[in-house]
């Protein structure tokens, strides 16, 4: 049976080999300039490599090196305006600020715990310290979830605690779905509900409780986008009391950026051929 994902997959390909771009049999590229729209600035080599999209495998290359590349869709969405006027990007992601919005990408939420803090794929801070937190997802959420016993880290359940880590943190509704998530009382087929919540604490908790979080992800017309659209609409009404959560598709974004004046042509060209055609 062919998956969502392999299809996606198969779109990636068809774009690589019009362009005469190289890559092997798990559809990774042999140089990563060719996965991406423009070569790396410093500051975004860095901040990426604080996280593991280069990090090789055993058997194959980084993730980054991969067409169909979460990391490599929001560099070619996000990187663009490092250093640009980023207000059409704003306004398409349906938040007001200033057009000189600094951006980051694998921006680390502190928590509170021990360990490695969950860390946004892109965080804009916004004039009068407020964020936007960006959850992005590409094909990831076309594969159907583990069920596992235990959803979080002990660490987020500390023995003797009187209060959760989220109630501790003023989200009542975040930690009665934890709750629900770490007993099996709630699942999700394709919803990675624990990462937001991560991403929910670690916004409250790092000082930047007036923010979005926002979920971006790349929709596709299969089966499974049914049943994903109605977790994502769950869970945003859940927490929409304690969290300004909101879900956002890449086409809603691209469509709203290619009808902004004064956007690079080059760069919404790009997109549209790799991305939206």
């Amino acid at each position: 049976m062919t998956t969502g994902k392999t299809l996606l997959l198969r779109a990636q390909r068809r774009w690589a080999d019009a362009r005469g771009v190289r890559y092997d049999a798990h559809g990774c590229v042999r140089d990563l300039a060719d996965n991406l729209q423009v070569p790396l600035g410093q500051a975004s080599l860095e901040e990426v490599q604080r996280g593991s999209e280069l990090t090789p495998y055993a058997t194959r290359p980084a993730r980054l090196y991969s067409l169909a590349s979460s990391a490599a869709l929001v560099l070619n969405v996000f990187d663009h305006w490092r250093d640009r006027d980023a207000s059409p990007l704003l306004y398409a992601l349906g938040v007001e600020g200033r057009g000189d919005a600094r951006l980051t990408f694998e921006a680390p939420l502190s928590t509170g715990l021990e360990g490695d803090a969950p860390s946004a794929d892109v965080l804009l801070e916004l004039d009068l310290g407020r964020y936007v937190a960006i959850e992005s997802k590409y094909a990831e959420w076309l594969v159907r979830r583990p069920r596992a016993k235990r959803v979080f880290k002990d660490k987020y359940f500390p023995m003797g605690s009187d209060a959760g880590v989220w109630a501790a943190a003023g989200l009542p509704r975040c930690q009665a779905l934890a709750d629900d998530l770490q007993a099996d009382r709630a699942r999700f087929k394709f919803l990675h509900a624990a990462q937001l919540l991560k991403h929910a604490l670690g916004l409250a908790r790092s000082g930047k409780r007036n923010s979005v979080l926002m979920y971006l992800y790349y929709d596709w017309p299969v089966r499974e986008a049914v049943t994903h659209r109605g977790e994502i609409e769950r869970v945003v009404a859940w927490l929409a009391p304690e969290l300004e959560l909101r879900a956002l598709t890449y086409q809603a974004l691209f469509g709203s950026l290619r009808r902004a004046p004064n956007v690079d042509a080059g760069y919404l060209d790009y997109l549209a051929h790799r991305y939206f055609a």
